[in-house]
């Protein structure tokens, strides 16, 4: 059967994402102001949140300050964050995290567990993913859960269906979609953990809209996410954006991806730990003087690099750096506006992400989201 929309179903669809979009990013609105912010007519405004209300996504209530009559609350329309449900899976080096989220990528249950990559196959670590998954499912009325959406370690392909490579668990083109859909009966979508971490603080940290929003991600190796006029960068066919593989070190240490001297080899945080001769929650609060210039050095020639190119306007530093003092940030300013073009210096801005550690998670909903809701 030909699944294709008319042209009338394409242009009610974009007009529904419209109002969806508007509604998750600037809150409740009255209709007439709705209607002026996405250029509708009263008439197609109508249709729409009639149809969005049939299908109790979104409800309408008194909405203070907003509006333009002075005096009392306008009735407004808003996201019913409670009406669907997707969940969000971060799958990292060893670890797995689940939450049940709303539509606004609130998490309101979340299960975890650990995995050993040498003796636990993919597909097992996808099969338990599954049972985790559908425990969560389990609090959601049928027909309420709109899928299921994975941070995945490494590129992915084009359709994000699957993980094409993950250097540092060693797997290779791994059907994380279609295994969690045939497990779950629901929509499966899977993209690049930390490039689904920039998507999630981008849509709903507290980032203040900035745009374009670099996310770098440091942990058991370095990985970057790009968001660019509100949308993640997704570069090739496989979408890789490895700063964690630029090489910093002309002769330097050999690197899980077959090269030397990359910025993950002397930035990570084995490391790290194996510089300071243990293993520590506060890894970076405990390095010398000498190792955090060392760090902030390498750590800033790679963001320099993506300073230079892609002129974010803030740069978000995660993983080991997320509960790091503020002094550690303020040496890798330092080392890094040092190394930027001067026209830049100044405009870009380094700290650490909003959605702590909700932010893996977040990202695997913010993508389902996206795919099943508010791009669909």
């Amino acid at each position: 059967m030909d699944q294709r929309y008319s042209p009338v179903q394409d242009v009610r669809r974009h007009h529904r994402r419209l109002v969806l979009r508007s509604l998750r990013d600037d809150g409740p609105q009255p209709r007439a102001d709705l209607a002026r912010r996405l250029g509708l007519s009263a008439t197609t405004m109508t249709k729409v949140v009639g149809q969005l209300l049939d299908e109790g996504l979104v409800a309408e209530g008194a909405v203070a300050g907003a509006g333009r009559r002075v005096g009392r609350p306008s009735t407004g329309i808003g996201i019913r964050a409670d009406a669907r449900h997707v969940i969000g899976v971060r799958v990292g080096a060893g670890a797995v995290e689940l939450g049940l989220c709303d539509l606004r990528a609130r998490v309101r249950e979340s299960r975890s567990f650990a995995f050993d990559a040498a003796a636990e196959s993919p597909e097992r670590v996808a099969a338990r993913i599954a049972e985790e998954a559908s425990g969560l499912a389990a609090a959601v009325p049928a027909g309420r859960l709109l899928g299921v959406g994975v941070a995945a370690p490494g590129p992915v392909d084009a359709a994000r269906r699957r993980v094409v490579l993950s250097v540092n668990l060693g797997w290779r083109d791994v059907p994380f979609a279609d295994l969690l859909e045939r497990a779950l009966g629901v929509p499966a979508v899977v993209d690049h953990n930390v490039r689904s971490m920039a998507l999630a603080e981008s849509r709903y940290g507290a980032t203040g809209g900035a745009d374009p929003l670099l996310y770098v991600h440091v942990r058991t190796g370095v990985g970057a996410g790009l968001v660019i006029g509100g949308q993640p960068f997704r570069p090739g066919p496989h979408g890789v954006t490895e700063l964690g593989h630029l090489r910093v070190q002309e002769k330097g240490r050999p690197c899980a991806c077959g090269a030397t001297g990359c910025l993950e080899t002397v930035v990570s945080e084995p490391y790290l730990a194996a510089r300071l001769g243990r293993r520590s929650a506060d890894l970076l609060a405990e390095l010398d003087d000498a190792l955090l210039d060392e760090v902030a050095g390498h750590l800033s020639t790679g963001l320099a690099g993506a300073v230079n190119l892609l002129n974010p306007e803030l740069i978000l530093l995660g993983g080991i750096f997320g509960a790091a003092p503020e002094p550690v940030f303020d040496r890798v300013r330092a080392a890094l506006r040092a190394k930027t073009f001067p026209v830049l210096r100044d405009l870009v801005r380094v700290g650490r992400p909003t959605l702590a550690g909700d932010a893996g998670v977040v990202g695997g909903a913010a993508v389902a989201l996206d795919s099943f809701l508010y791009e669909r």
